[in-house]
């Protein structure tokens, strides 16, 4: 009984541990200012789109940014038509964007060809004043540019992440419960993690970044999770990304299981091998600074896939009412927590009426991940990117 008492102790430790920095984050995030200078100089920017196989995608994204509500000289679009066999590279110029093309097959993924386009096309974007990154199949909101001038007009802000949203949360119950994932991970832990200070995180589509970061270091990032892999390794050099909702982008996700299996496999068995390799040093460094953004960015990464974390909590409660019910409270106390992260961080983001509805699908979502989880542990771990495939391309494959 000792031995069993140990073992759910260590476990509930850490679900208390994090549920309790999820119900943080999200109680900070009611008071969450956006940092932004209305009244500046509009700054003049680089919008970057790595692009791989996006010939059905690429014009419509363009088309969004060349319609904003920016002066027309302050900015200019560029296509890295990365690794293409398709029409993407003359589907982009016809649109409007500068083009360069990558040809290097052996080295494939978004990190790679940033890398590539910063270091061997610095000429293209060393005249403006900021860099903003974005996905090729994004459609921006009017205000985006305007937004991200008025965030990086602000002292003391040199990285910014952008609101990364779900154009199709009505789709099916896997995109609603896909857009709910991205209103607590990219919005609600965004605000929180900004309002106590610490690093709010690149997120891979709707970066801003002071040009010269981007000259001096290239993407060193080259993991398929290269985003999170990035924010960390800039925070450990003393950068902080800053939040601002109200530059808005959107994008359709997968609806069917193949390509959101594909999807979620990048992203989670991503954030498993950057924990490992990055929990150790964060660990080091809040133990030699002590500072707060260290000791966020550990806390954030041990935080699991919400699913798991719902799984996980599920079994304890069930494992403590059958063996040791005096645990029970305290297992009754994670659940809770999440339950308050989920309905507090949903309200916070004003989820549509649907998202709420399709929250009765998440036990079969649950069914859906765990054999996902069952292959990111014991399968063989995915090192390469893989391109998931969009809805236009699955819509035109059934085309008669």
């Amino acid at each position: 009984m000792l031995a069993l008492d140990i073992c759910l102790l260590a476990v509930l430790a850490y679900l208390l541990a994090v549920t309790g920095y999820l119900v943080l984050v999200t109680l900070a995030a009611v008071a969450y200012r956006k940092p932004a200078e209305p009244g500046a100089p509009p700054q003049s920017m680089a919008v970057v789109i790595p692009a791989h196989n996006e010939e059905l995608q690429i014009a419509g994204t363009v088309a969004t940014l060349l319609d904003v509500r920016y002066p027309q000289d302050r900015f200019a679009v560029f296509v890295i038509a990365d690794n293409c066999d398709d029409e993407t590279a003359p589907a982009a110029r016809n649109a409007g964007a500068t083009v360069v093309e990558r040809h290097v097959p052996d080295k494939r993924g978004k990190g790679q060809a940033l890398d590539w386009f910063f270091t061997t096309h610095d000429g293209l974007v060393r005249p403006f004043d900021v860099v903003a990154i974005i996905d090729a199949d994004t459609h921006a909101d009017s205000r985006f540019l305007e937004e991200v001038s008025a965030s990086m007009s602000r002292a003391g802000v040199s990285i910014l992440q952008t609101f990364d949203g779900v154009s199709n949360p009505g789709r099916n119950w896997r995109t609603a419960l896909t857009y709910a994932g991205f209103a607590l991970m990219n919005h609600v832990r965004a605000c929180g993690r900004d309002r106590l200070g610490g690093s709010s995180g690149l997120k891979g589509n709707g970066m801003a970044f002071r040009t010269g970061i981007l000259l001096e270091r290239g993407w060193p990032a080259h993991s398929i999770v290269e985003d999170m892999e990035l924010s960390t390794r800039l925070l450990l050099d003393g950068y902080t990304v800053r939040y601002n909702p109200d530059a808005v982008l959107t994008s359709e996700m997968p609806a069917a299981r193949r390509e959101a299996d594909t999807q979620r496999r990048r992203w989670e068995s991503g954030r498993f091998q950057l924990s490992k390799r990055f929990v150790p040093v964060l660990l080091r460094a809040f133990a030699i600074h002590r500072k707060w953004r260290f000791l966020d960015a550990l806390l954030d990464l041990l935080v699991p896939p919400l699913s798991l974390l719902v799984m996980a909590q599920a079994l304890l409660l069930v494992l403590t009412f059958a063996l040791r019910p005096v645990w029970l409270p305290l297992a009754a106390c994670c659940a809770a927590g999440t339950a308050v992260h989920v309905i507090a961080g949903l309200a916070i983001s004003r989820a549509p009426a649907r998202v709420w509805l399709y929250l009765l699908a998440v036990p079969a979502f649950l069914l859906w991940k765990i054999p996902l989880y069952v292959g990111i542990l014991f399968g063989r771990k995915q090192r390469t990117w893989q391109r998931t495939v969009r809805q236009a391309e699955l819509e035109r494959k059934d085309e008669p």
